[in-house]
């Protein structure tokens, strides 16, 4: 079963997710209508795994986040030690928010980090900086969690170099699980925008290859599958 929160504090240039900034307000009604929409099931309707995504989960408040996560246990059980998953930005995991998450259940929680490079994360138009990250995977560690880092290559900018210091940075931080996602230039976006008026360049093709192409061979080595 897959959950979505749609509310950020920013939308980030690359992302054409439905996402709603300065929404605050509608958290509660949200939370409402999914309370309604999951009790139609008439009953529990048990489901193998279960990931929170958006959006931004953790932008929610700490007690919205709890209501969140009793409304999917109630209506979307899963068997005891399943797979429950969260996303969260570094800089939006506070330590009442990820006790709030082991106490609901969950198991995982995926950090979107991007780049541990200020450089790349002002290309994404990302608002965390790298200092923010290792303090949420500790904060993951800290509750029993396992920690899982979505990182973006090719990003405006960026070198095969910087994209092997990312992995390598990733790498430390000691992961369950790490996702890689080549940069796309979705339609409509403010970064698609600026590709179009020539603001910014995308990397060559051989390039993006070559990150794809290294990603594959440090986590392998790493002992990821």
């Amino acid at each position: 079963a897959y959950a979505h929160v749609p509310f950020c504090a920013h939308h980030c240039g690359y992302c054409d997710f439905a996402v709603s900034t300065a929404a605050d307000r509608l958290a509660e009604p949200y939370l409402d209508a999914l309370g309604v929409e999951l009790a139609g099931l008439g009953a529990p309707f048990p489901v193998e795994t279960r990931f929170v995504g958006g959006g931004t989960p953790t932008h929610l408040t700490a007690d919205q986040l709890a209501r969140l996560l009793a409304v999917l246990n109630r209506w979307l059980p899963a068997p005891r030690g399943s797979e429950f998953s969260i996303e969260a930005n570094p800089d939006s995991l506070t330590p009442e928010k990820a006790a709030v998450l082991a106490a609901g259940g969950v198991t995982r929680v995926s950090l979107g980090v991007q780049s541990f490079r200020t450089g790349s994360l002002l290309a994404l138009d990302r608002r965390h900086t790298p200092d923010h990250v290792p303090r949420a995977a500790e904060l993951v560690r800290r509750h029993g969690l396992a920690l899982s880092l979505d990182l973006i290559f090719a990003a405006p900018g960026s070198t095969p170099a910087d994209w092997a210091a990312d992995l390598d940075a990733a790498l430390a931080l000691g992961p369950d699980h790490v996702s890689t996602y080549g940069l796309t230039y979705e339609t409509g976006t403010p970064l698609w925008k600026a590709r179009r008026r020539g603001a910014v360049l995308a990397l060559p093709e051989d390039d993006e290859l070559a990150m794809y192409e290294h990603a594959i061979d440090r986590l392998t080595a790493a002992g990821f599958e």
